[in-house]
């Protein structure tokens, strides 16, 4: 009778064979779920990362061109424009150059204001060969060269388009460059609206075109006429 009883209460080498098979089905399908949701969470990590910096490149450029403007407040002695609006179409490369009142000052009696010079272009990726990246550059002095200077920060990674477009009022048309030192055109007036286009690669290596549209308020020169003094003005009472 113990004999019998001790063998009905051990397992059998099946059992433990079936048990062992039912736990590694359980582990095998605990760890497939958690490996996709990594999976997925990097996808989605990577997704979002990847539209902040186009959201913030877009708002960033927008906010720029909302603000930009020219001046004709500068010494007659000046050989060139301190001021400039220069847009130059590369195909899917455009580069864009101009003055905004974008500045923010940082530093505590720093000898700036909200003027600045900005530029927008693709640059070559120093670290990955044949990549290219949506750079803009900021100088908080207007000086005589407007399209040199300033620290160079990388917007988007892995950029494939730039693609900028000026709207002509008086043509009525857009154009493909816009030269505000140029004495023929529209030379001295700021386009009506710029038309943006910024492609990237997603994850997959696919290229992804945005594109947004912004005004330009500040289309003529800033210019403040000299005060000239007239006659005095008789009071009565």
């Amino acid at each position: 009778m113990t004999g019998a009883r001790a063998r009905s209460e051990g397992l059998t080498l099946i059992e433990v064979m079936v048990a062992i098979t039912v736990l590694a089905m359980i582990s095998l399908t605990i760890w497939t779920a958690t490996s996709q949701t990594a999976r997925t969470r990097d996808i989605v990590e990577e997704s979002h990362d990847r539209l902040h910096q186009v959201r913030t490149a877009l708002n960033m450029i927008t906010r720029d061109l909302g603000s930009a403007f020219l001046s004709m407040h500068r010494a007659t002695s000046e050989p060139t424009h301190d001021t400039v609006f220069i847009g130059r179409d590369r195909g899917d490369e455009d580069r864009v150059d101009f003055a905004s009142f974008t500045h923010e000052r940082r530093y505590l009696n720093a000898n700036e204001s909200d003027q600045c010079e900005v530029g927008y272009f693709l640059a070559d990726d120093p670290n990955v060969s044949g990549r290219k990246n949506l750079v803009r550059r900021e100088s908080p002095v207007l000086d005589l060269e407007p399209l040199e200077g300033g620290q160079y920060l990388v917007l988007v990674e892995d950029a494939t388009i730039f693609d900028l477009q000026y709207f002509d009022l008086a043509m009525n048309e857009w154009q493909d460059t816009w030269d505000t030192t140029e004495a023929t055109g529209e030379g001295g007036i700021l386009p009506l609206q710029v038309r943006i286009r910024l492609g990237v690669h997603d994850r997959l290596g696919r290229q992804v075109v945005y594109g947004t549209q912004t005004p330009v308020p500040m289309r003529t020169p800033i210019w403040r006429k000299p005060f000239i003094p007239g006659p005095p003005v008789m009071v009565t009472k």
